[in-house]
């Protein structure tokens, strides 16, 4: 057991030990770089100090008491170091390595006398509890088992500038770029202030872009203290300083053989390297805003050009909705599985082919959906094409860009302008399919839901089952693969498709229910009176999932079991690059909290969301007795609305039952992902590969410039201003800024009926929601099951979009929720804190009062 290692005694076999900053400055040391002299307390002086101890936490480990010898030896290399107080560091052995980085989530501490030394060690240590660096290693998929932390301790370095250096540019590989500041660098690399920020030409070091900051305050030995008016708005580095140290950065990238972030400082003239690691994000650096501009043009008007070859001679429509609701956004191996998800020969395809459809050649090969600046997109022209093969099913180009808010959710219809001469040759062969077809629908209708709850659920349920006992962590790199690929297979081509079939049932019985009753009453009265009728449906498992909460909450089930059956869920769970709430509780936690506390201060309006259910049930009573008076004389529809009301009914349920099934197996897929990023220490930079790059990643391709590469660009792209509709003769509209549309009054689709009042509270993430907050209208983009325990504390819900089938739609019926979706830039025109009015009847959304 060795407690101490020098600078000059370490090497690459030391990263357990000493963590991965330990092993960096050995490495500088070694290699000949001037380097403040340091010591390495190692993880060796960890364990033999917490063994004891029955449980790791901040408090136990920052109390823990050290055993005499280790305190002699730890004094001992102490006084080995020439400067009268030193700095005393933090290094996890999961730290600084490639493509993660863990710089501020443990402690650092500046000016430590050998008095105070053994307790910032013992901070440092107690850093690798803290919640910020628990919650950073659940992000990053890094398992608590096993981790120890290894403490720097370094003579203190009296800086006259200091900085940080990446070697390249996130934005040009030619160019590299330093920031920098007076005194000691923490406060560059804290982000406490705006540093000098240069770009210089690796090539000749000639200093390419320059922005010079005010630089009021600068850390010194001393503290904080105050930079000279002088000093304030001056260059703190001269180009010939850049230069040098440009080349130095040359040097330290060569002995890695990769880009580097490189953290320095000038004192007495030289510079001298306190950490340097191979550069892991492109989000840190201070570039100018002119050059950050011009990025994100270039890739907006790349998007364009490749938006103009997509286009058809006729005019395209892209729509953010279907799939965006809750997939807005998604990662490159997230969205490479999903759009063959959604093409003819995908999921989808093979659902609308179950039912009798035949989709065309071009929605087998691209799919319905488009990637555009980074956010998912329905194509409506090849959506219209999933249908009938060569049928002229089109969009109204003209009416929908008179309304482009009808193109969120809008229905094609025959175009006789767009059939071709191969149409009228193959009209009978038409009329034979669509004849088929109507067999095919009512031949599925008829028992499909028995099939799927009886038979197809508790089979899938029990395959995962088996699979969930098997460990990944014995699997082979290759056998990780086959484990991906296969549970793709299984999940999105096997599984899905029959739960998709009966999510497309509830849709084509909804919108025969409601083209039925457009025959007795005008189309908004139809469609608030359908949104009635379907409340209050038993069988969501959604809704089930937040009962349990309940549970826990009360006491009468463990988390524990409440993981068991509902684990597999997850906020913005269509992005396998999240991870469940399995492997974070965090956001459980909090709404069990929430949900405690009512338990606590029970109220009659609230409790346990009996109010929302009695109102939703009292609201579907109300319908029926209306609809009863609507086709009292219409004896020829009675039967057909009927019918479709109750195909409705039973479809409905599924497609919130279908998604709790089918991330059963999602859960599957990113577990071979999971463990194939840990052995790879990618940090989550598996998910910017995509499933053809796995099998070349275990070949030992590398794959961190790619990785790198795709997370700048995708920064740049979601920086772009996106319109929710998209038509291929006004492409400008991308990157243009969202009209402000501030009203008293919004205009949308209500998809839950009733009236509420309340103040808005405006999200974008579920765990924004403060615990104590009751009776708010929800205000968000849209919504998944983890925003479902939001809306039993919700008098209504407001989303930008979503129609009757969303997720938000069908959740705010169950609790008897008013709500109104498709109202455009919601998240931006109506502020926190307004009181609002929510129409769920009328579509509306009124503010009352600022």
């Amino acid at each position: 057991m060795q407690f101490i290692r020098r600078f000059l005694e370490i090497d690459e076999d030391d990263l357990p030990r000493v963590g991965g900053k330990g092993l960096h400055l050995g490495k500088l040391t070694r290699a000949g770089f001037l380097v403040p002299q340091g010591i390495c307390v190692t993880t060796d002086a960890y364990r033999f100090s917490v063994e004891h101890l029955s449980e790791q936490n901040a408090s136990s480990v920052k109390n823990v008491v050290l055993a005499p010898e280790l305190i002699e030896t730890i004094l001992k290399a102490r006084d080995e170091l020439r400067t009268d107080t030193v700095a005393v560091r933090s290094s996890a052995t999961a730290e600084d390595l490639e493509e993660a980085s863990f710089a501020g989530q443990q402690d650092t501490f500046l000016n430590v006398t050998s008095d105070e030394l053994l307790d910032a060690l013992k901070t440092c240590w107690a850093s690798l509890w803290s919640e910020r660096a628990i919650a950073y290693r659940r992000t990053q998929g890094i398992p608590d088992g096993g981790l120890a932390m290894a403490v720097v301790v370094q003579e203190m370095c009296a800086a006259d500038v200091s900085g940080v250096l990446f070697t390249v540019s996130p934005y040009d590989k030619n160019v590299s770029i330093i920031e920098s500041n007076w005194g000691l660098g923490e406060s560059v690399v804290s982000g406490a202030i705006t540093p000098d920020s240069f770009q210089i030409s690796r090539e000749t070091g000639e200093v390419l872009d320059r922005t010079v900051a005010t630089k009021q305050e600068m850390i010194t030995i001393s503290g904080v203290s105050e930079v000279s008016s002088a000093k304030q708005n001056i260059p703190s580095l001269t180009d010939e300083q850049l230069k040098q140290l440009g080349q130095l950065g040359i040097q330290v990238e060569t002995l890695y053989g990769k880009p580097m972030d490189i953290e320095w400082a000038l004192a007495d003239g030289k510079f001298v390297l306190l950490q340097a690691r191979p550069i892991t994000t492109h989000a840190q650096t201070h570039i100018s805003i002119d050059q950050k501009d011009s990025e994100i043009e270039k890739h907006r008007q790349s998007e364009i050009q490749i938006l103009k070859t997509l286009a058809d001679t006729h005019g395209t429509l892209w729509s953010h909705h279907n799939l965006a609701e809750v997939l807005p956004a998604p990662l490159p191996m997230t969205w490479a599985i999903m759009r063959k998800f959604m093409s003819g020969t995908g999921g989808l395809g093979k659902a609308y082919r179950g039912l009798g459809f035949y989709p065309s050649k071009r929605v087998d090969r691209s799919g319905i959906l488009d990637l555009i600046c980074g956010r998912i997109y329905v194509n409506l022209n090849r959506e219209s094409e999933l249908f009938f093969n060569g049928f002229p099913f089109a969009h109204d180009f003209a009416e929908l860009k008179q309304n482009p808010q009808k193109a969120m959710y809008a229905q094609a219809t025959p175009n006789i302008k767009h059939s071709t001469s191969s149409f009228w040759f193959k009209l009978p062969l038409h009329i034979i399919r669509m004849t088929k077809a109507e067999l095919q629908l009512r031949k599925f209708r008829s028992d499909f839901d028995q099939v799927l709850t009886e038979q197809e659920f508790p089979k899938f349920r029990e395959m995962v089952a088996a699979e969930q006992n098997l460990s990944y962590s014995e699997l082979s790199d290759a056998e990780l693969v086959e484990k991906f690929q296969e549970w793709c297979r299984k999940t999105l081509d096997d599984f899905a498709p029959k739960a998709l079939t009966a999510t497309l049932l509830a849709a084509f019985s909804l919108q025969r229910l409601e083209a039925t009753l457009q025959k007795c009453i005008d189309e908004t009265e139809a469609k608030g009176l359908v949104s009635r009728l379907i409340s209050g449906l038993s069988g969501n498992l959604t809704v089930e999932t937040n009962e349990k909460l309940w549970e826990v909450a009360k006491g009468q089930i463990s988390l524990a079991d409440f993981l068991k059956d509902y684990g597999h869920r997850a906020v913005n769970e269509f992005e396998l690059a999240q991870p469940r709430w399995r492997e974070d509780t965090s956001y459980l936690e909090q709404i069990i909290a929430s949900f405690s506390q009512e338990v606590s201060e029970p109220d009659e309006e609230t409790q346990n969301g009996s109010q929302h259910f009695a109102r939703q049930i009292e609201q579907r009573n109300t319908a029926e007795k209306e609809l009863a008076e609507v086709i009292k004389n219409k004896v020829g529809l009675r039967k057909q609305i009927e019918s479709e009301l109750d195909f409705t009914r039973r479809y409905m349920p599924f497609r919130e039952t279908a998604k709790f099934y089918l991330m059963l197996g999602y859960e599957q897929i990113r577990r071979a992902l999971v463990e194939l990023d840990n052995r790879y220490t990618l940090n989550g930079g598996i998910f910017y590969l995509v499933p053809c790059e796995l099998e070349q990643l275990i070949d030992g391709e590398e794959f961190s410039d790619v990785i790198a590469e795709r997370k700048a660009q995708r920064e740049f792209l979601l920086q772009i201003d996106m319109p929710d509709v998209i038509f291929s003769d006004s492409l400008d509209c991308i990157g243009a800024p969202l009209p402000s549309g501030a009203a008293d009054t919004y205009t949308g689709m209500g998809v839950s009926g009733g009236i509420a009042k309340g103040q808005a509270r405006v999200l974008l993430n579920p765990s924004d929601i403060q615990l104590f907050e009751r009776d708010y209208i929800l205000v968000c983009p849209s919504t998944d099951p983890a925003w479902t325990p939001l809306f039993l504390h919700a008098a209504g819900l407001v989303m930008e979009r979503g129609g009757l089938l969303s997720h938000g739609a069908v959740v705010a019926r169950e609790y008897g929720v008013p709500a109104v979706a498709n109202i455009p830039n919601a998240t931006q025109n109506i502020t926190d804190g307004q009181m609002l009015q929510v129409d769920g009847n009328q579509g509306t959304v009124s503010i009352i009062s600022s």
